[in-house]
C-alpha cells in the first residue's frame, strides 16, 4: 500500500468523523454476497447465486423483470432465477442484482432521494451503455467488467451525497459559480476529489482494481488493439461522461472529438443504445425512474437523424465500385473492424440496393450460443435490431443455423420466409431475405442478413457476386487482424 494510499484513506477518515460517523459506509449482507460471487468466480456457481437473489423477494422480481425487458429481448418468457441465469449467463445476472441490491441500499440510506434517484438513473443508464458498447464492439472488452465499471464510476458522488449531504450541496454550489467540480470538491473534501472517494470507499468494499481504476477521469485513449485496460476504461469515461451532457445540455463535440475513433462510436448509435437501455430500467426502478424520466432521448434521436439524412444523400451517390476502391484503400494502413463493417453495411445498402442490412455475430449466452444483430443499416429501428436475435439449437438446427454451420449463402423468396426461425417471422414477412455466412476456417462466425421488399425484383446474379465479393474481403480482414494479433 502506497503513501498516497494511506494519505488519502485517512483524509476520509477525517471527513467522516466530522459527521460524527466512526468509520467508512459499510454495505449490506446480501450486496457482499453478491459481491463474493465477482471476486471468487471460480467456486462460485449457478445454484449460489440464484440463491442468493431468491433471498430477497423485490430482489428477485426485478431480476425477472429486467430479464423478460425489451433491453435482452430474448422472445422467450423466463419465469425463474436460474432460468435468467442459464438464458444470459452468470456475469449478466449476478452484474443485474449487484447493481439493483446497491442501488436499493442507496435509496434507503439517503436523504435527498430526488437528487439521489437523479444520481442513480444516470450511472445504471451509463452502465447500461457501456455494456451494450463493449457487447458490439471488436474488443477484447468483457461487456459484464464494462458494466460494473461503468455503474460504480460515480461512486464518491453517491457516497458524498448520501452521507455528506452538506458538503455536497456546497459543491454544487461552487461549480454553479464555474468552479470545477474537481476544485470545489478538493476545498470542501481535505484535499479529495469525488474519484478519491469512490476509490477509498472501493477498496474498503475490497472491489476489484478495474472497478478502481474506471475511477479516473479523462483516461488516455488506447494507442494499440491490445491495450484492453484503456479501452475498457474509454468506455466507462465515455458512457458516464455522454449521459452527463446530455443530462446537463452540454455539448458533447470534446467526447466525439477524443472516443469516436477508438470507439469506432456515432452519437446516433449511443443515443439508440440508450432508449432500448431507458425503456427496460423505467419498468423495474421505481426509485431511479423520475431520474430517468428527465432524458428526452428521442427528441435528441430525431435532431441527430436530421443531420444524418443530409450526410446520407452524399453516401447515396456512391456506386458500388466508389465503396470497393474505399474498402480496399482502409484496409491498406491499420484499419479497425469497427469501421471496416459499417462501410460494408453501406456498400449493400447504396451499392448494391437492398433495403436493409443486418451484420450478426455468434456469441455465447449461458450454455448455449445466439446470433445476435450488432450493426444494422436501412429500413430497420433500433428495436428491431436489438430484437434480431437466433437461438441455435443442439438437437434441432434452423435454417440459419445451417447457414452458418455449412457456410452456406441462402436465398429465400417472400412465399419461403416461413421456413427461418420465428425469432425473425417479425422482420421478414414480405420481404425477399438473403443469408450471407461470414466463415473462418470453415467455421461460421458472424452473418450478413439483407433483405429487400417483395414488390422490389430479386438481386441479380451479378448483385449476388458483388455481396459475395464484399463478404468474401471482409472474412480477409478478420483473418488479417486475427494474424495481427
Amino acid at each position: 500500500m502506497t503513501d498516497s494510499h494511506l494519505s488519502s484513506k485517512g483524509k476520509l477518515a477525517d471527513v467522516f468523523a466530522k459527521i460524527n460517523m466512526s468509520e467508512l459506509p459499510a454495505m449490506s449482507a446480501h450486496v457482499q454476497e453478491l459481491l463474493a460471487l465477482t471476486s471468487d468466480k471460480r467456486s462460485a456457481n449457478y445454484d449460489d447465486l440464484a440463491r442468493i437473489i431468491l433471498k430477497d423477494f423485490s430482489l428477485t422480481h426485478k431480476v425477472l423483470q429486467f430479464a423478460n425487458s425489451a433491453y435482452y429481448a430474448l422472445g422467450q418468457k423466463v419465469s425463474t432465477v436460474s432460468m435468467a441465469v442459464a438464458v444470459l449467463g452468470f456475469d449478466t445476472v449476478r452484474d443485474l442484482a449487484l447493481g439493483i441490491a446497491l442501488f436499493d441500499d442507496f435509496i434507503q440510506a439517503g436523504v435527498n432521494t430526488e437528487e439521489i434517484s437523479e444520481l442513480l438513473g444516470r450511472s445504471f443508464l451509463a452502465a447500461l451503455l457501456a455494456r451494450s458498447i463493449a457487447e458490439s464492439r471488436y474488443l477484447k472488452v468483457l461487456p459484464e467488467e464494462a458494466f460494473i465499471c461503468g455503474l460504480m464510476r460515480n461512486l464518491g458522488k453517491i457516497i458524498a451525497c448520501i452521507y455528506l449531504p452538506v458538503i455536497y450541496s456546497s459543491i454544487k454550489n461552487e461549480t454553479a459559480k464555474g468552479v470545477s467540480e474537481d476544485e470545489a470538491a478538493m476545498s470542501l473534501l481535505d484535499g479529495l476529489t469525488y474519484a478519491g472517494v469512490g476509490r477509498e470507499v472501493a477498496i474498503f468494499w475490497n472491489m476489484t482494481e478495474s472497478v478502481i481504476r474506471c475511477m479516473e477521469p479523462d483516461p488516455p485513449v488506447p494507442e494499440s488493439d491490445h491495450d484492453v485496460e484503456k479501452y475498457l476504461h474509454s468506455i466507462v469515461d465515455f458512457s458516464n461522461r455522454y449521459v452527463d451532457c446530455l443530462w446537463f445540455q452540454h455539448s458533447i463535440e470534446p467526447l466525439t472529438e477524443k472516443y469516436g475513433y477508438p470507439l469506432s462510436l456515432d452519437e446516433q448509435e449511443a443515443v439508440e443504445m440508450l432508449i432500448v437501455a431507458t425503456q427496460a430500467s423505467e419498468t423495474i426502478f421505481d426509485s431511479i425512474r423520475p431520474g430517468i424520466l428527465k432524458f428526452d432521448f428521442r427528441k435528441r434521436l430525431e435532431e441527430i437523424q436530421a443531420r444524418s439524412a443530409l450526410e446520407a444523400s452524399f453516401v447515396r451517390g456512391k456506386s458500388v465500385d466508389d465503396f470497393w476502391r474505399e474498402t480496399q484503400e482502409m484496409v491498406k494502413g491499420p484499419f479497425r473492424l469497427n469501421d471496416f463493417f459499417p462501410l460494408l453495411l453501406d456498400a449493400f445498402c447504396f451499392g448494391v440496393g437492398v433495403d436493409r442490412a443486418v451484420f450478426a455475430m455468434l456469441q455465447s449466452r449461458g450454455e448455449g450460443k445466439v446470433l445476435i444483430g450488432q450493426l444494422g443499416r436501412g429500413d430497420i429501428t433500433p428495436d428491431q435490431l436489438k430484437k434480431f436475435q437466433v437461438a441455435f439449437s443442439r438437437t434441432t438446427p434452423n435454417l440459419v443455423q445451417k447457414s452458418l454451420t455449412m457456410c452456406k449463402d441462402i436465398a429465400l423468396a417472400a412465399d419461403k420466409v416461413e421456413a427461418l426461425p420465428d425469432e425473425l417471422q417479425f422482420l421478414v414477412a414480405y420481404r425477399t431475405v438473403y443469408l450471407f455466412p461470414v466463415c473462418l476456417k470453415e467455421k461460421g462466425i458472424a452473418l450478413l442478413y439483407l433483405d429487400r421488399s417483395q414488390e422490389k425484383p430479386r438481386l441479380a446474379s451479378d448483385q449476388v457476386q458483388q455481396v459475395r465479393r464484399f463478404r468474401d474481403f471482409a472474412q480477409q480482414a478478420i483473418e488479417m487482424k486475427s494474424k495481427k494479433e
